[in-house]
């Protein structure tokens, strides 16, 4: 990530629903945090911007709160004040139990009062109680004033105050997974991605584009190859055999790891450019000569966007997404 701290600039250029959108990106990320995100940002959002679900019970369950604040200063305490005080308030009302966490995600930072609160999580508490007339009432909803009724007051009182915690944009540039945001809003890096584990027997995943290069070899030796074992045997196809599996599970590596990562255009954007790229070659010769044309002009195709831009498509990747498409009938070895 060379130009990954460059991007606070970017971040602290959003517009509010830029950033929200942004922050549901990383959420997205949390698949160990959270069974499922939503994002809420609007009018009637009951003081939620993105929530991350920790269980299946959605709202009935634990949940965290991202409170996404893009301002054109530093957050103050005001306005922790107000949407605390909305977000229990809404609470108190049965629209939800109280979130798990409440993270203010506010790019230009915290003035000292609202650092104060933030680090004073009892003293926030104690606050919110004795301030709520003045800080908190008539800010919650224009049609009323809100008073801090037996059930509102519980609420707060049982609140953990020590789960509201502060994210600027300095601490955005470190939090886990948000590599892959960066890559999907401003074209940044998004890392290599694991080589592929080659099973010792072939699975019943990649048996297709496997049974059309049995059959290829046949032809090609004008001999029966009836199983796997006879090509391992072979003492010229075995190593271009399993070099050819290698290159398929590093491709299925990579297609995993972005396509769970990443919005799916960069991925499409890949494998539209390498079938573009190799499809003359594929049409203009069959056989064993076209495997090892497609495998040679594979290596050299000129890979635009992410993938390109910072070189994280290696060349078994490139050749094994070949075999990819081969598994799945796009360009099959042999019919």
């Amino acid at each position: 990530m060379t130009r990954k701290l460059s991007y606070s600039r970017d971040i602290l250029a959003m517009g509010d629903k830029e950033l929200e959108v942004f922050v549901h990106r990383w959420v997205a990320q949390q698949t160990k945090d959270y069974v499922d995100h939503e994002e809420f940002g609007n009018a009637n959002d009951l003081g939620r911007d993105v929530v991350g679900f920790v269980t299946v019970n959605r709202h009935e369950g634990a949940w965290d709160n991202y409170q996404c604040k893009m301002l054109g200063k530093t957050l103050d305490d005001g306005s922790m004040y107000q949407e605390i005080g909305k977000i229990l308030y809404f609470a108190s009302e049965g629209n939800f139990t109280p979130p798990r966490k409440y993270i203010f995600v506010a790019p230009k930072g915290f003035n000292r009062k609202a650092e104060y609160l933030l680090n004073n999580p009892n003293k926030f508490r104690e606050l919110i109680l004795s301030d709520w007339d003045k800080r908190c009432a008539k800010k919650i909803t224009s049609k009323q004033s809100i008073p801090l009724t037996a059930e509102l007051k519980k609420i707060i009182e049982e609140f953990d105050f020590t789960n509201i915690t502060g994210i600027d944009v300095a601490k955005m540039l470190t939090l886990n997974g948000i590599d892959f945001v960066l890559a999907d809003t401003f074209g940044d890096d998004p890392g290599e991605s694991p080589e592929g584990d080659v099973p010792e027997n072939v699975s019943a995943e990649e048996s297709e584009y496997i049974r059309q290069l049995l059959a290829v070899y046949s032809d090609h030796e004008s001999k029966i190859f009836l199983n796997i074992s006879e090509i391992l045997n072979h003492p010229i196809h075995k190593l271009g055999f399993n070099l050819h599996r290698r290159r398929y599970y590093d491709a299925d590596a990579f297609r995993r790891h972005f396509r769970d990562n990443l919005k799916p255009e960069h991925l499409n954007k890949f494998n539209d450019e390498i079938l573009a790229g190799v499809y003359d070659v594929y049409c203009s010769t069959d056989g064993m000569q076209r495997i090892a044309n497609v495998m040679t002009q594979a290596s050299v195709i000129d890979i635009t966007g992410i993938f390109g831009r910072h070189k994280r498509a290696s060349i078994q990747v490139r050749q094994g997404t070949c075999h990819h498409f081969a598994n799945e009938g796009t360009l099959p070895w042999k019919i």
